[in-house]
């Protein structure tokens, strides 16, 4: 097993290297798209899209082998992409702080021999349980980034779509705390729905602006898999109205709604950093201008015009 691995996020601008110490992860999100991708379905014993949240593999060995491997892989030798800029994501396709965390410490254990050796690393999670760790993350503040995800900020819709997540509320503070530590934070309000304006973009900027966030990530819901049913499922009973305008969340809504979110997030978000879809099926259902303006927000080799 090879613990740190070359990452496709640096497209989105957060990192040209990934550690993931989980397979699965138990906030049982129904919008997340991770169980629908190759890392998870590989290795997560043929569990289901809808078994999301149910299941969780710490990967074996892992400390010992991250050690291991950190004997050869020195920041000198990291590959540096200009849009990844050399960062080292945990995690993607887990939350490296999902709760069965406190006890077996593997977060915690690759994150200290991670920053010794001199790495820079942004931790994404919408755990609190990453203020166990401040302690670490302070002695290497310069080599660290703290970031969550804010969609949005109602708890109550929080509770029916990320059922096990902490709620928006409690990441905001989390944030909050981590600045307090002196730490560098930044906000990805993703996946943004369908079901809400751009209202809701002002919302949250409004209550990280005093963070000063070095970056303001958004991505409009994906449709991967199943999440779109899952989240229908979900909202029926008590959100009818966000469960019908999902039933006509098409390819060509989807594309539209896209550029109409991005295209003001850029306008009236400091440090907003757009991430169009990297397959750009948005493309043929965009205008010439349109397509134009999300294609500046890829990186240069996946342009086309």
């Amino acid at each position: 097993m090879t613990p740190i691995n070359k990452s496709a996020l640096w497209k989105k601008r957060l990192g040209d290297w990934v550690l993931n110490p989980y397979v699965g992860c138990e906030h049982g999100c129904k919008h997340c798209y991770c169980p629908a991708m190759p890392g998870v379905k590989f290795s997560n014993h043929g569990r289901t899209q809808e078994e999301w949240g149910a299941y969780l593999y710490p990967k074996d060995n892992l400390v010992a082998s991250l050690r291991e491997q950190l004997r050869n892989f020195t920041p000198d030798k990291a590959n540096v992409t200009r849009w990844g800029d050399g960062w080292l994501l945990m995690s993607f396709l887990t939350d490296c702080y999902t709760p069965a965390e406190a006890k077996l410490g593997l977060t915690r254990e690759c994150l200290k021999l991670i920053l010794e050796a001199g790495h820079k690393v942004r931790l994404q999670t919408r755990s609190p349980l990453i203020e166990r760790d401040f302690d670490i993350l302070r002695a290497h503040r310069d080599q660290v980034l703290v970031g969550t995800s804010l969609p949005y900020l109602s708890d109550k819709l929080a509770r029916v779509l990320e059922p096990r997540a902490p709620s928006p509320k409690r990441r905001l503070r989390m944030l909050e705390k981590a600045v307090d530590e002196g730490l560098e934070v930044y906000v990805a309000i993703a996946p943004f729905m369908p079901f809400h304006d751009r209202k809701e973009v002002d919302k949250v900027h409004e209550v990280i602006r005093p963070l000063q966030p070095r970056e303001v990530f958004c991505e409009v819901l994906n449709p991967k898999g199943k999440n779109i049913e899952m989240m229908r499922s979900a909202l029926k009973a008590t959100y009818p109205a966000h469960y019908v305008r999902l039933n006509n969340y098409t390819l060509e809504y989807w594309a539209k709604f896209t550029f109409k979110v991005l295209n003001y997030g850029v306008k009236e978000v400091n440090r907003f950093i757009p991430w169009p879809d990297t397959q750009q099926l948005w493309r043929k259902h965009l205008q010439a201008a349109q397509v134009k303006f999300l294609e500046s927000y890829l990186p240069e080799e996946l342009r086309t015009v």
